[in-house]
């Protein structure tokens, strides 16, 4: 506990390790942070919510293939573990960050804690490459914090050990801001998932323009991924509301006045939990089926009309958050004192 590394590199890390990290400082745990620069095009709205990094690797290029990334940050992550010496490296999600840090740590023989451990799909295609960044990492770790009962089971299915039982951290993020719910005449939009990009998210982008047309009571907003491969196709949506991507807390804010979600994230199931909203997911899978078995998420992969109806007509869902209480982090902490 004397020593404590936490590496990440995306948006969504940042966010789910923000209140472990808030934990760590408030029972004045010793810890460092590596930032890998992953995304660094969206860290920016986000940095606040974290100590500025003690290694910050920077290794975004234009155009960067998973390749890239995972050179960039094998480079110099070895020596960060050698000098620092960690007693522990904890990782978050299943990020290309997650995954290469992890084996290095493991090359050094650092135990690996995983912060959201136990999510699948089994279909290493669906989400690509998280799917299979996870599962890597699950051989490797020492401590496996999992967000429910069903993460738990499966990582015992794969003869996983040291298995703790924690909630989501996004909760945790999300009580924090206490924003009430309302169901306002909006609809909010997410989409950048990589298994999407061509036919698939041109078909999607056509399916919410025609529903736009269609609904002139509705205001379609969609904070637009910067990526190239969502960017092109923004040229489609004429009466769609398309702006620059929100900070956390305003996208937190819009989220919890929505009238319901249009989203291919992984995380956003999980807040829509928070803010009691419907979600229509746009995958074939999703290692998230709590929110499908509490009956806020559907999956729907490119067929947004057909389905529309379901969350548009009965917006409101006020079931059980099946990703815990908000108490996660003080578990995960708990757990290592």
């Amino acid at each position: 506990m004397n020593n404590i590394l936490i590496s990440y590199g995306t948006r969504p890390e940042i966010i789910k390790l923000s209140p472990v990290i808030r934990e760590l400082i408030e029972r004045k745990i010793p810890f460092k942070t590596v930032f890998t620069g992953q995304h660094r095009e969206l860290y920016d709205d986000v940095q606040d919510l974290v100590p500025k990094p003690d290694y910050h690797l920077a290794i975004m290029k234009k155009n960067q293939s998973l390749t890239s990334i995972i050179s960039g940050i094998s480079s110099e992550f070895g020596e960060i573990l050698q000098n620092e010496k960690p007693n522990l490296l904890m990782v978050q999600g299943d990020t290309a960050t997650v995954a290469i840090s992890a084996l290095i740590a493991f090359y050094e023989k650092i135990p690996v804690g995983h912060v959201e451990a136990g999510l699948r799909t089994y279909d290493l295609t669906s989400p690509f490459p998280e799917e299979g960044n996870r599962q890597l990492v699950s051989r490797l770790t020492k401590y496996n914090w999992v967000p429910t009962e069903l993460a738990a089971m499966q990582l015992q299915k794969e003869n996983v050990d040291n298995i703790i039982i924690t909630g989501n951290t996004i909760i945790d993020a999300c009580i924090n801001f206490n924003y009430p719910v309302s169901y306002d005449d909006k609809i909010l939009i997410t989409l950048h998932r990589r298994e999407n990009f061509g036919k698939p998210m041109e078909k999607i982008f056509n399916e919410i323009e025609t529903l736009a047309m269609e609904h002139h009571e509705l205001e379609f907003i969609f904070p637009m991924h910067p990526n190239p491969n969502v960017q092109k196709l923004k040229p489609i949506l004429k009466h769609v509301n398309v702006i620059d991507p929100l900070g956390y807390s305003a996208m937190m804010k819009l989220l919890s006045k929505v009238k319901f979600v249009i989203s291919d994230s992984g995380g956003i199931q999980e807040e829509c939990a928070a803010f009691k909203k419907k979600v229509l997911v746009c995958r074939n899978t999703t290692e998230r089926p709590e929110g499908i078995d509490s009956g806020f998420a559907k999956l729907i992969h490119t067929d947004i009309i057909n389905h529309f109806h379901w969350a548009n007509e009965s917006p409101v869902w006020s079931g059980k958050n099946p990703y815990g209480d908000g108490t996660a982090s003080q578990k995960i902490i708990d757990s290592l004192e």
